[in-house]
């Protein structure tokens, strides 16, 4: 069978590539072939007649505050920049995903071309993530004979985000779906009580769907291992409390930290420095931690298969069910930390986790997943 996957964009966002190379490598692993379709994000820059008013409003601002205000032109730059900030990203996506890359999904992608569509893994159901939220339930398949299928869908919060008419026409479009798996468990009760959609299946982040040793062996391809012996600081939304945390852990443990997130967009930091690192070199600080500190859902993801001591910080910006729900679905929950007391020696974070229980766990839902893959793609 051939199968288009339909998910976020995938920029240089290390979660959202390797999902999608993930669930690629599952679903070929079941004898189909399959395509991710990478939708060209037209966030970057807004529409040509929006321009004008947009840098008139900035330079208001920047006349206002003494230069101070927002950046005039910072689409255009971050367009500019991408192809060499992400110079050593390119090669695994290029490699091993191999994207089919699309403007548009309805006038790019013929009728014929695949037997099936899967949308997802990750926030392909968050409007404010994915522009033109129908089109994340396959709108443009409309009339079309084929399978429609979520695989891992999130809408990265608990909370109402879509307008009353995104959700009066996603609720139609998921109707039409053959199967429905989603990745956090509140997402069944969404599916139920707001799309009107019963039998949606709670299902593994694709990342999780491989084995640990898929990981190590592509993080064993990089020459440079920056992490041995240290904590990884995988934070995505730094703050002063986040920042206090890793200081406090890296106090107790006695070793220093290292960071793996770089500001790949900040213009006050030289261009050169904001390279970002290669897949096998990023999953190397993963494999090589002592311990990861992390705020990030696929930094947690990572961590858990790997068997790294692993504390989750808060980030409520970006959606806390999601790490709840993970953590929660291997009796992890209590990683979870918005701060730590004065007072605290650090002795329960430092004892180490039980994996036993967790890998049980893993296996069971690993087998409930693919089992899903399997039979919707049939």
């Amino acid at each position: 069978m051939r199968v288009a996957v339909i998910t976020l964009p995938l920029h240089t966002n290390y979660g959202g590539i390797l999902q999608a190379y993930a669930l690629k490598k599952s679903i070929e692993s079941l004898g189909h072939t399959a395509d991710i379709i990478d939708r060209r994000c037209k966030m970057v820059l807004p529409p040509s007649w929006k321009m004008p008013l947009i840098y008139l409003k900035r330079m208001v601002l920047n006349l206002k505050s003494g230069g101070k205000g927002p950046e005039i032109f910072r689409e255009k730059r971050i367009l500019r920049e991408f192809p060499y900030v992400s110079s050593e990203l390119a090669p695994f996506v290029a490699g091993e995903i191999a994207p089919r890359t699309v403007d548009d999904y309805h006038s790019d992608i013929g009728l014929g071309e695949y037997d099936a569509f899967v949308a997802g893994s990750d926030q392909i159901w968050r409007p404010k993530y994915f522009g033109n939220i129908e089109d994340a339930f396959l709108a443009f398949t409309s009339g079309w004979n084929v399978k429609r299928i979520a695989y891992a869908a999130s809408f990265g919060t608990d909370q109402m985000e879509y307008s009353y008419t995104q959700l009066e026409e996603c609720s139609a479009l998921l109707k039409n779906f053959d199967a429905v798996s989603v990745r956090e468990a509140s997402a069944v009760t969404i599916c139920d009580e707001w799309f009107d959609r019963e039998d949606a299946l709670h299902v593994l982040d694709p990342v999780m769907l491989l084995p640990p040793e898929h990981y190590r062996t592509i993080a064993g391809q990089s020459s440079s291992r920056p992490c041995r012996g240290k904590v990884l600081s995988y934070i995505l939304d730094p703050d002063h409390s986040k920042l206090s945390v890793l200081g406090r852990l890296t106090g107790w443990l006695g070793i220093d930290s290292y960071d793996a997130c770089i500001p790949d967009r900040n213009r006050d930091i030289p261009l050169k420095d904001r390279v970002v690192p290669s897949m096998p070199q990023w999953l190397s600080c993963f494999a090589d931690a002592e311990f990861v500190v992390t705020d990030s859902f696929h930094g947690c993801v990572l961590a858990i298969l790997l068997h790294k001591p692993f504390i989750a910080l808060g980030n409520v910006s970006r959606g806390m069910s999601r790490i709840q729900s993970l953590l929660e679905s291997f009796g992890l929950e209590d990683r979870i930390v918005q701060g730590i007391d004065p007072d605290d020696d650090g002795g329960y974070f430092l004892s180490g986790i039980d994996w036993t229980e967790a890998d049980a766990r893993l296996e069971a839902m690993r087998e409930k997943s693919i089992g899903f893959l399997r039979a919707a793609l049939k």
